[in-house]
Order: C-alpha cells, then sequence, then structure tokens
C-alpha cells in the first residue's frame, strides 16, 4: 500500500467518527507545491462541512484528533480554510530510499490496471508523404502513454494506422509521372538509389502533384489525379466498378504503388528506430476501406442518407457535430467510412478494454463525428474508444509547419537538433567517444522533453537552441543530472546499495529536501498514467533534477563523515534510479557522462 492510500484508509476513519457515508473512493489525498506545507495534503474536511453542517476547521480538527500518524506520518496539521496537511517522519523517507535501492526498477512498476488491455494507436503517418512533425509529435505522445500504462501494469498493445491510400498516393503517382518524365528518368533507376533518396524523390513527386492539383488549379491534372485514386483504391476494394481511364499502364501503376509504399514503410521504421517505439500491429487504410464502406452500406438510412450522389451522416448541431460525407460521390469511402472499418477491425484483432487514438487536435471535431457514428452501429465499441488530440508544433516564428510544402520533416528536426548538439558539445570541450550516438540521444531527449513538458492540447514552439540548453527546464539537463549522479557512485560501487542507511543525514535541509522529492515518485507516476498527462511526469523530474542539484552544491558526499557517506551515496543512487526510470518513462534514454 503506498502512502496516499495509507492517508486515505485512516481518513476514513475520522470521517466515519464524523457518522459520514463520504467513501473512501471520495477521499481527495494530493501532492504539495510547498514543503512547509507538509508533503500530502487533503480537503475532505471542506468536503465534508456542507453534509455536517459544520465549520471546515471544526471537521479538521475532529479528524485529526482521530487521526493514527503510525511510523510514516511525522505531524498532522490544520491550514487555512480547513485542509489537512501531512508532513512524513524521516523514518518514512529513508525506508522509501532503501525500497528503491533494493527493488530497483520493479520499484516504479504499479499494479493498478493489471489484467486490463488498452491499446494505443499513435504515429500515423502516410506513406508517399513525409514523416512531419506532427507525427513525431504524436508518436512521442503515444510512446510515453504507453510506458507509463504499462507502469501502472496494463498490458499494452502498440498500433500504428498508415495510409496507404486516397488522395495523396494519387498525387504523388502522378507527379511521379510526370518529375520522371521532365528528367527523362525511368522508375527503374530510382531501385539503384540508397533509401532515403528514394523516400525523398517520392516526396518531391507529392509536392508536385500537390501543386497542381491544389494550387495551380489544373482541370486536367486534377481529372488524371482523381482517376489515379479510384483505380488506387479499387486495388483494395473490389465492390468498386471496375472503370478503364485509359491514362497510364495499370500494372506499371499498381508496381510504382506498391513499391513506393514498401518504400516508404521501411523508412518510417528507421525513424521509429531512432525514437525507440516498436509497434504491435500494423493497419492500413487499404485493409479498413472494404470494412468500412460495408459497415456504411449495411447502415444505410438509419445512420447514414444520400445526398447529391455520395453518403453522409447528418451531425447534430446541437451537439457540436457537424455532418460529414463517408462514402463520395465516385462510391470511394472516405476517412471516415475507414476510421469505422479501423474500429471494428482493430476489435477483432485485440481484445481491449480501452482504445486510446492520438491525433493533432485539428482532427477533434473529425472523432466527434465519426465516433458518434460508431456509437450508432456499436455502442460498447464507441465506448471503449477515447481520443486524445494533443497541439500543434510550431516554428519559432510561431508559424504552423507544413508538409505539403515539404518543410515540416520529422527526421529533418531530428537530424538538424543532432548536429547542432553535436557542435554545441565540440565547442564546449565535451569531445567524448561515440560523440555521433551520444549527439542523436541528446538530440532526441532535447526534442521529446521540449513536448512532453507542455500540457497534452497546448501548442508547441519548438526552439532547438533553447531545447538543448544544458541549462534550465530542459532534456539534456536532465541528461546531465543523471550523468552527475553516475559520476559520484563510479569509483564507490561497493556502497551504491547503501550498507546501514541512518536518518541522521536528514538532519541537513538539503538532504532531507531530495529525500521528500523521491518519496513522490510512486504518488507522480500514478497521476501522470492516470490522467494521460506526461507533462506531470515531466515537471516532477525536473523538480527532482533541482533537488539533487541543490543537494549537490550543499552537501559534499565523498568528503563527508565515513559514518554518513554510505546513506549519502545510497540517496545519490535511489535519484540517479528515479532520474532514468521517469526519462525512461517519457521515452528518454539515459547516457552515462556528458
Amino acid at each position: 500500500m503506498d502512502i496516499v492510500q495509507t492517508i486515505q484508509e485512516r481518513l476514513e476513519k475520522g470521517v466515519l467518527s464524523l457518522n459520514s457515508s463520504f467513501g473512501r473512493e471520495r477521499i481527495q489525498v494530493s501532492g504539495t507545491d510547498n514543503p512547509t506545507h507538509g508533503e500530502y495534503t487533503s480537503n475532505i474536511a471542506m468536503q465534508l462541512a456542507g453534509e455536517l453542517k459544520k465549520s471546515p476547521r471544526e471537521v479538521a480538527q475532529t479528524i485529526v484528533d482521530s487521526f493514527e500518524k503510525g511510523t510514516e506520518i511525522e505531524k498532522v496539521e490544520i491550514a487555512g480554510p480547513g485542509f489537512i496537511n501531512f508532513y512524513l517522519s524521516n523514518t518514512y523517507l529513508m525506508n522509501e530510499v532503501k525500497e528503491i535501492l533494493k527493488q530497483k526498477d520493479d520499484y516504479f512498476k504499479l499494479d493498478v490496471k493489471k489484467g486490463k488491455k488498452i491499446v494505443i494507436e499513435y504515429t500515423d503517418p502516410n506513406p508517399f508523404k513525409i514523416l512531419h512533425v506532427g507525427h513525431l509529435y504524436t508518436n512521442i505522445v503515444g510512446e510515453s502513454y504507453a510506458r507509463l500504462q504499462e507502469a501502472l501494469g496494463a498490458d499494452v498493445k502498440r498500433a500504428i494506422y498508415q495510409g496507404d491510400v486516397g488522395l495523396h498516393v494519387a498525387k504523388t503517382l502522378w507527379g511521379l509521372e510526370k518529375k520522371m518524365g521532365e528528367e527523362g528518368k525511368e522508375f527503374n533507376s530510382l531501385e539503384s538509389l540508397e533509401l532515403p533518396s528514394r523516400v525523398k524523390y517520392l516526396g518531391e513527386a507529392y509536392v508536385l502533384g500537390s501543386e497542381y492539383y491544389d494550387g495551380k488549379e489544373d482541370a486536367q491534372a486534377q481529372e488524371e489525379i482523381d482517376n489515379l485514386n479510384y483505380y488506387i483504391f479499387s486495388l483494395c476494394v473490389p465492390e468498386l466498378p471496375e472503370k478503364d481511364f485509359g491514362l497510364y499502364e495499370k500494372e506499371e501503376i499498381k508496381e510504382k504503388y506498391l513499391k513506393g509504399k514498401e518504400w516508404c514503410m521501411e523508412y518510417f521504421e528507421t525513424i521509429y528506430k531512432k525514437l525507440g517505439t516498436k509497434f504491435d500491429y500494423y493497419f492500413l487504410e487499404s485493409e479498413t476501406s472494404s470494412i468500412g464502406l460495408d459497415m456504411v452500406m449495411k447502415n444505410m438510412e438509419t445512420v447514414f442518407k444520400k445526398d447529391a450522389g455520395a453518403v453522409i451522416y447528418e451531425g447534430d448541431e446541437s451537439k457540436g457535430l457537424h455532418t460529414r460525407v463517408f462514402v463520395n460521390k465516385f462510391g470511394i469511402p472516405t476517412y471516415e467510412a475507414k476510421d469505422l472499418g479501423l474500429a471494428f477491425k482493430k476489435h477483432e484483432l485485440i481484445d481491449y478494454e480501452e482504445s486510446i487514438i492520438i491525433t493533432g487536435k485539428e482532427q477533434a471535431g473529425y472523432f466527434k463525428v465519426v465516433l458518434d457514428a460508431l456509437s450508432k452501429i456499436d455502442k460498447d465499441l464507441a465506448e471503449k474508444t477515447t481520443h486524445i488530440p494533443h497541439g500543434l508544433i510550431k516554428s519559432v516564428d510561431g508559424k504552423k509547419m507544413s508538409s505539403r510544402k515539404g518543410t515540416a520533416g520529422a527526421e529533418t528536426l531530428i537530424d538538424t537538433t543532432a548536429q547542432q548538439a553535436m557542435e554545441m558539445m565540440k565547442e564546449n570541450g565535451r569531445v567524448t567517444e561515440g560523440i555521433e550516438e551520444k549527439s542523436l540521444k541528446i538530440a532526441i531527449a532535447a526534442i521529446k522533453y521540449a513536448f512532453l513538458k507542455v500540457g497534452v492540447g497546448s501548442d508547441i514552439v519548438f526552439d532547438s537552441t533553447k531545447a538543448l540548453s544544458f541549462d534550465g527546464d530542459t532534456g539534456p539537463y536532465l541528461l546531465y543530472v543523471y550523468a552527475r549522479c553516475k559520476s559520484l557512485l563510479k569509483n564507490n560501487t561497493e556502497l551504491e546499495n547503501g550498507g546501514d542507511i541512518g536518518e541522521d543525514i536528514l538532519d541537513n535541509a538539503a538532504v532531507k529536501s531530495l529525500g521528500e522529492m523521491l518519496s513522490k515518485s510512486k504518488y507522480v507516476l500514478l497521476s501522470s498514467g492516470i490522467n494521460y498527462s506526461p507533462s506531470i511526469l515531466s515537471q516532477y523530474i525536473f523538480d527532482l533534477a533541482q533537488s539533487f542539484n541543490n543537494f549537490y552544491q550543499q552537501v559534499s558526499v565523498l568528503e563527508a563523515p565515513e559514518k554518513d557517506r554510505a546513506s549519502l551515496l545510497a540517496i545519490v543512487q535511489a535519484t540517479m534510479l528515479t532520474m532514468k526510470n521517469g526519462l525512461e518513462l517519457l521515452g528518454i534514454g539515459v547516457v552515462d557522462e556528458m
């Protein structure tokens, strides 16, 4: 039982003494921001005051009088209008340090979601387009969500849904024909290029096709791209009537489509590897199109209806739902229908209790409609599904990065940040063995932490120079603190597990402050996971790092008296383990030296 549960259980006894039926599950206990107010606080007295027709402080006093402090709680105080604050004992703080050292990584694994299967869908790039910074953000959020839920004991399945059919594919194939024609190239010549160059060429073809379809408004190009779109869909949706547009040799188009898709998906895997992500399930729009189309057709009139040759779902404006097309005038299932198909295919393969879908917030309205439509077909499936939208990534000038213009590549951001990190390390004389690998790790830490420290849903202005700083609220700063802990323990391995840990070291305010921070790690992990909020954990790791740096400046660990040195090294080891596990739950790998 953790300390929060312990406090809730003991508060419940006080509540019962007041003849209230207020259940334990409603008793709120939260961490404090200021240690002078204790480590935890509860507003239970204010919650009960109205029911009992007494003042909050009077209720609080009754509860405090009956509260059993045990060995964990040193002091209980009433503050303000009736808050009850709890101060942890030195015995409890040092016992937690001992438990961290004893259990190591297992200390940070809880069982509150044990036995629950959760599928988390994230990243969702489109082959034939670049994996842009929006996909990068989705990947970073999704991977952190997955790790946090696993830390709570859940059986997590990572899923990715890739758009291998659609207008973007047709734009790319059309642009490819035009680009190769203008350059006098054959498709076979692309196969001799390195994988990144092949994918880059496809990306350039997409930009060219988009210019003609969207920007130049070339009627002939638009018609040809629409026809290509129909043909590609016909490869995966047998229900579509066959049409002969006589534009290109179909088998050649099919070959270019299949090979181009293969190249893109292989290339995406190289990016996922850099980010530390492995997926359990790969879903494709080409596989969900027929399922979605079938679902729409089976629910005509009851859920969907015809409108100007298309099939629509009529939204309810009073619920903030707008009308959307599920099958277009050509008989092709739209994104909406394909997402319906995905829901059923996903559930068929993964018998889950909870399905999380992560995308940018510009899709929030879209998913409200899709999930509302799904609820009319399968209410239980819709209730199991939650869409979590995240904010947009903006450049330092405040503008949203654009994939249509080919300027917002995720790998470009990663590689340029890694190069910048390497240059900074060289300038600061931090040239070490394996600098390229270390620079990449530092860059990933800088990007991931900059994205995750902001609440999911808020926009992010990414400034690589600020994000790479070794001072302040940044990923590299956290890596540096971890490495400093590692350095202190380097020549004292025999003391890493603490030996006889004494409470006397807590007489030092800096040491006690660090001990108090360490004691909150499980509470923060639980709060971050339950609320799907990596920013809570991010803030905690930064606060822990600052507390450790204060400790480092105030306490000469290696020069301390022999009777205290083992205990101080133990608290350093506990800090190192907590930093490592916290960072890894955010998807950030540590480095031993900076």
